[in-house]
């Protein structure tokens, strides 16, 4: 389950650095859904809907879910994805942690506990060891409002999709309708004038597949694993996105990343005794 949902914090952090790639974000978000949409409508009559005791859950992460995305998009077009990326990440596993015990009376012990917070020390550093001058003070929100409603989603999905009784089917329940919705106010708000290139197109795509399966993955993880643990193993993926910024997009110095990276290992280290 470790190496699942590690595998899920990578192609997050992929997926991610494909829609900061795309220059308009509104473009980038809407192909990103257009992906998401069109495969969860394609699935769902094959895999079906979830219990009905899911769908309170399921409603109150649409509504998250959308909230994350505007966050998001509005973090990229303020601050560069290294620093973007590991702030709204990095916040979200010692919340998770919180509405995991709160909510799902869920207790990762002392080991587990210690790994959390490491992890948490690891990538929230990545956001602060580098020359920070180019960070803009607004996007340093924007990214720590959507660290925020990554803790509420998370924890919304990680109670609704164990009772649901069906991975997919809340998969494709909830971002069929997520999606759907976020392409229509697209569609309310500027019309069909969405006509990028060939290439910006299937950047957009790929990024919303690749989204889809990441956090499918992380919902199957969900429904084996305490909440913040899994939350914490998939954002080391922020491991991943500073690498992305500073060989890809240019953004820092390699040896930036090596002592985060170090913490962040000993926290999964400490969240695999746990």
């Amino acid at each position: 389950m470790i190496v699942v949902v590690l595998a899920a914090g990578f192609v997050h952090a992929l997926w991610n650095a494909l829609v900061k790639s795309i220059s308009n974000q509104s473009t980038s978000f809407a192909l990103v859904n257009l992906g998401i949409a069109v495969t969860s409508w394609v699935a769902w009559p094959f895999v079906g809907l979830p219990r009905s005791q899911a769908w309170p859950y399921l409603l109150g992460s649409i509504v998250c879910h959308v909230g994350y995305e505007l966050f998001l998009m509005g973090s990229y077009q303020r601050a560069n994805f290294s620093r973007a990326y590991p702030i709204a990440r990095g916040t979200a596993p010692l919340l998770v942690s919180l509405g995991g015990l709160v909510l799902a009376n869920e207790h990762v012990g002392v080991a587990g506990a210690g790994g959390i917070l490491l992890i948490v020390a690891g990538v929230v550093s990545l956001s602060y060891i580098r020359n920070s001058s180019t960070l803009d003070r607004a996007g340093a929100y924007w990214a720590l409002a959507t660290g925020v409603a990554i803790a509420v989603y998370t924890v919304v999905d990680g109670i609704g999709v164990r009772a649901s009784h069906g991975t997919l089917r809340y998969a494709a329940t909830l971002f069929a309708l997520q999606s759907t919705l976020w392409l229509t106010s697209v569609v309310v708000r500027h019309g069909w004038r969405l006509a990028p290139d060939f290439a910006t197109a299937r950047t957009g795509v790929a990024a919303g597949l690749l989204s889809l399966a990441a956090y499918t993955a992380v919902l199957y993880a969900q429904t084996r694993a305490p909440l913040g643990a899994v939350s914490a193993l998939r954002e080391t993926g922020v491991v991943w996105a500073a690498a992305i910024g500073i060989v890809i997009f240019k953004e820092g110095k390699a040896r930036a990343i090596l002592v985060p990276a170090v913490v962040v290992a000993t926290g999964i280290a400490l969240l695999g005794l746990s």
